[in-house]
């Protein structure tokens, strides 16, 4: 029986169609998720707050740099407007000013026996908002604080939502990192038919990681250095969709040869080229991050980068 080396061609085509194959066999023996809408946490670099200023290519590939913005409680009431004004209303930083009520606790003026001067006498009895005028005094005051405390409140939310639903993600990644990843994705490929089967996935991803400084608690969120740019069609296509096996396994290769940030220019470049190269059916381009609302019935490609949530991959390296 003839041997041969290592680098014979005979040899390397034979474990190419070898590993083609088994490949085929996994993927088949699974159901293929082409819809992630339901089964993936996501957030769409679009929708950041708008303090948050957009990821952008970075030779450190840092993406997001997100601070611990901690709650803060309203102005307390004075004293003088206990049972004026809402401790509830207070707190929602939402709705309209705290009103001052039309009557409450207080204090009146009698006239003392001798009738020569006047004192001020505790009761339990309400007076009217126009006769409490140390009610009056106080109020304006504080609601002036209280409405920079709403303003600063509302501004400061989007922040801790976005800090708090990154930080839950690092937490996940921290104790399942063997079944987690965390992935920047550009490139949604996104259709609909009449029999119901929606397309809603990107088609290039990058492994992203997670770290948070201990004294800080700054949450800092970039690329893997040991990662690269994956083209992932071949995960959710197949030849019916009009998708070339052949035509994506080649750019899928130029893709590997460069350092490609998902992020800089020529992404959109290699968008564009797959969507002529490896799909037979038109295709719509979009230069967008906005992603579109639905699935249209025409095949439609938006750049609309995000970060998802997902389980690992664990045919493919890292």
């Amino acid at each position: 029986m003839p041997r041969y080396a290592a680098n014979s061609p005979d040899v390397i085509g034979q474990t190419t169609g070898l590993i083609g194959f088994l490949r085929e066999v996994v993927q088949s023996s699974h159901q293929r998720l082409r819809d992630d809408r339901r089964s993936r946490e996501r957030l769409w670099l679009a929708s950041l707050p708008a303090s948050v200023q957009r990821p952008v290519d970075r030779p450190d590939g840092v993406l997001l740099t997100l601070d611990h913005v901690p709650q803060a409680a309203p102005p307390p009431l004075p004293e003088v407007l206990d049972g004026w004004v809402s401790p509830e209303l207070c707190r929602d930083a939402d709705g309209e000013d705290p009103p001052l009520a039309g009557e409450g606790p207080g204090k009146e003026l009698v006239r003392a026996e001798d009738g020569r001067q006047w004192r001020e006498e505790a009761d339990d009895h309400s007076i009217r908002r126009e006769d409490a005028a140390e009610v009056l005094r106080a109020y304006g005051p504080w609601l002036a604080r209280w409405r920079r405390w709403a303003e600063r409140e509302r501004a400061e939310r989007a922040l801790r939502e976005l800090y708090e639903q990154v930080y839950h993600w690092h937490q996940k990644l921290t104790q399942q990192d063997d079944q987690l990843e965390l992935a920047l994705v550009t490139g949604l490929l996104t259709w609909s038919d009449p029999r119901g089967d929606a397309v809603h996935r990107h088609i290039l991803t990058h492994r992203v990681e997670t770290s948070v400084d201990r004294k800080t608690a700054r949450l800092t969120v970039r690329l893997t250095a040991e990662g690269a740019v994956r083209l992932e069609d071949q995960a959710f296509l197949d030849t019916d969709d009009g998708w070339i096996p052949e035509r994506s396994a080649a750019l899928a290769e130029e893709i590997a040869a460069q350092s490609l940030h998902l992020l800089g220019s020529e992404t959109l470049e290699h968008l564009a080229q797959w969507q002529e190269r490896v799909l037979q059916r038109p295709v719509t381009f979009s230069a967008e991050w906005q992603p579109p609302r639905e699935p249209e019935p025409g095949a439609r490609l938006t750049y609309a980068p995000a970060l998802v949530l997902r389980p690992r991959d664990r045919k493919t390296p890292c």
